[in-house]
């Protein structure tokens, strides 16, 4: 019980306010859960290539992006073997230019080091809140978590079992990045966190998809309102 209740207050602070969707928008989240459910249903043919498998931008091989900031240059490792469509989202936003300019809209840093979100352009003249697709649609993707017993991640579905728990490749750790989303389970899009410490209560929750290599020491100096003034990819 005391597990649970500690659960379900990290959850309250990670969730952003419960989102009013609209009709349509319930549409293309249940439209990409079950075109995302067949992906998941790839797993069994060992030889399947995610990425040729879905119309999410997708990328399998680790990328590097560098967060230029006003406190200092943060370096981050994506692991797109574990989180293709993850990763290919994000990148895909760098590239666009989606995280020039945005603020740390959230930093939680009492009674305990936490985390750091990012991504939020809500501030930017003439820009929304999430850049989608070519037809201007809020882009959401699904919830993605690989297991290491398998070659695909799972998708669209929380992983709550103990034993699949300590089966995540990727775990929330100290420097980690994770997806940001609302109550709705495939509904990450742009913002994203930072964790400052390990914390195995959202492991199963949501999707880590990298971390920090290098400028965790700047990451440990963040504050609300400070802000990427440029977001690149890079080589290694």
């Amino acid at each position: 019980m005391k597990e649970f209740k500690k659960r379900n207050k990290i959850t309250k602070i990670l969730n952003n306010s419960t989102f009013r969707f609209f009709q349509s928008v319930y549409i293309f989240l249940i439209f990409n859960l079950i075109f995302i459910t067949g992906c998941s249903g790839l797993k069994k043919n060992e030889n399947v290539d995610i990425c040729s498998s879905t119309r999410f931008p997708c990328l399998t091989s680790n990328e590097y992006v560098l967060l230029i900031t006003n406190k200092g240059n943060i370096k981050l490792e994506l692991y797109g073997k574990s989180a293709p469509i993850t990763v290919g989202n994000f990148v895909d936003f760098v590239e666009k230019g989606a995280y020039n300019q945005t603020i740390f809209d959230r930093v939680i840093k009492q009674p305990y080091p936490f985390l750091i979100r990012a991504g939020d352009n809500s501030l930017i003249e003439n820009k929304s809140n999430f850049l989608g697709t070519k037809k201007g649609k809020i882009r959401y993707i699904p919830l993605e978590i690989k297991l290491k017993t398998n070659n695909l991640p799972t998708y669209g579905k929380e992983i709550d079992a103990s034993s699949q728990i300590n089966n995540i490749e990727l775990k929330h750790k100290r420097s980690y990045l994770s997806m940001a989303r609302s109550k709705v389970v495939n509904s990450a899009s742009l913002k994203f966190y930072i964790l400052l410490k390990s914390l195995p209560e959202l492991d199963g929750r949501f999707a880590v998809f990298g971390k920090v290599i290098s400028g965790m020491n700047i990451v440990d100096l963040i504050e609300e309102d400070d802000f990427i003034i440029e977001a690149k990819r890079v080589d290694y």
